[in-house]
């Protein structure tokens, strides 16, 4: 007995005190994880509720919502951690950097795309002490095929098709005082516009909702002309139609009729329109992928921005792009790119001014 009963002590002195320490700092630690995580989820529920506050009203929507969240949270985050590392946007990082070099013609276009930053310009007012700000450059890739000049077999030739990279539109959005703030704003960001994603298809249901009402209101009124003019009880009156009734109309009009009626019970009733848009918040947060997404294209440019297929003498920088594609109206590409601007390269307010006014003359 006295054996068995050492035995069943024994695992409570097993673990030395340095092996309880780093067991007990283990848990703590993931107990942190687990209330960040949740707190994520709350400010990214929190976002959702701003842009749709009607889901308030749905039984245990924080129940049917947060399994979803934190998956679609999870999705973001595996989009925004695979972006690279911020690069300097700067004039003197210009002709060091192949990237800058295939989106900026000239070194002063830096300096001319961070100056027509509003956001930009805001964040550095509100944040006055900051010497850096991380934002989002973003650009729309056009690639045009040209005639250019190429080696083939030690030949050149002037007539050779090529296909020519530009990056047009450029912005600087999204401001932060780090790489990691950066990302997880860009992250939220990313919840809210699944969010108004959701909003936008109850706002089509909606309007689709009055149209059908619009076509019921036409197709009643028609079925009152054809009753004037003989169909149904009024063959019973006295007058008489100026002109006959064709049967295939009056079926017709009961079939659209029946087909109305069924569109409109499909879309429910405006009673049910808080569940309606919890469940089309379902929809998009349970499948993120389908509506926003990063895809890396690989290109191989020239000094002129030619794309060059194959390797050989011909000199080119190797460029991996990443291209985000967003659920607008219509849906965008986007070429993105995190970078660091310093505040001593901001262009005088004025300059910027001058350039919006000229634009709006």
């Amino acid at each position: 007995m006295r054996n068995a009963s050492c035995g069943r002590q024994r695992p409570r002195h097993a673990m030395s005190p340095f092996g309880w320490l780093m067991a007990r700092i283990e848990r703590l630690g993931r107990s942190r994880s687990d209330a960040n995580s949740t707190d994520d989820i709350r400010e990214a529920l929190d976002r959702i509720l701003r842009i749709a506050p009607q889901v308030r009203l749905a039984n245990r929507y924080e129940s049917r919502l947060g399994p979803l969240v934190r998956g679609a949270l999870r999705y973001a985050r595996e989009l925004v951690d695979a972006l690279p590392a911020p690069r300097d946007a700067t004039p003197s990082a210009w002709a060091d950097d192949a990237c800058l070099r295939a989106m900026f013609a000239t070194s002063d276009d830096i300096t001319h795309v961070v100056g027509q930053s509003y956001d930009l310009r805001s964040w550095f007012d509100a944040h006055y002490a900051a010497q850096y700000a991380y934002a989002v450059l973003s650009s729309r890739l056009v690639e045009r095929r040209v005639l250019g000049v190429a080696d083939e077999a030690g030949v050149v030739r002037s007539d050779v098709p090529r296909i020519a990279v530009s990056f047009d539109d450029k912005r600087i959005r999204i401001c932060d005082e780090t790489d990691a703030a950066l990302r997880n704003d860009i992250v939220l960001r990313i919840i809210e516009q699944l969010a108004l994603e959701a909003t936008s298809r109850i706002s089509a249901q909606e309007a689709q909702r009055e149209v059908l009402k619009e076509t019921r209101a036409l197709l009643v009124a028609r079925m009152q002309m054809l009753g004037r003019r003989g169909a149904g009880m009024s063959g019973m009156s006295g007058a008489s139609p100026a002109y006959g009734v064709a049967p295939t109309d009056f079926a017709r009009l009961e079939r659209e009729m029946a087909e109305n009626q069924a569109a409109l019970a499909s879309l429910g009733s405006r009673a049910e329109a808080v569940e309606q848009q919890l469940g089309a918040l379902a929809d998009v947060l349970g499948g993120p992928a389908a509506l926003i997404r990063v895809d890396r294209k690989t290109l191989r440019l020239d000094c002129m921005n030619l794309v060059v297929e194959a390797p050989g003498d011909e000199r080119a920088a190797e460029l991996t792009l990443h291209l985000a594609h967003l659920p607008m109206q219509p849906p965008e590409v986007r070429a993105v790119q995190l970078v660091r601007v310093a505040r001593r390269d901001m262009p005088a307010a004025g300059g910027a001014i001058d350039d919006v006014a000229r634009w709006l003359i």
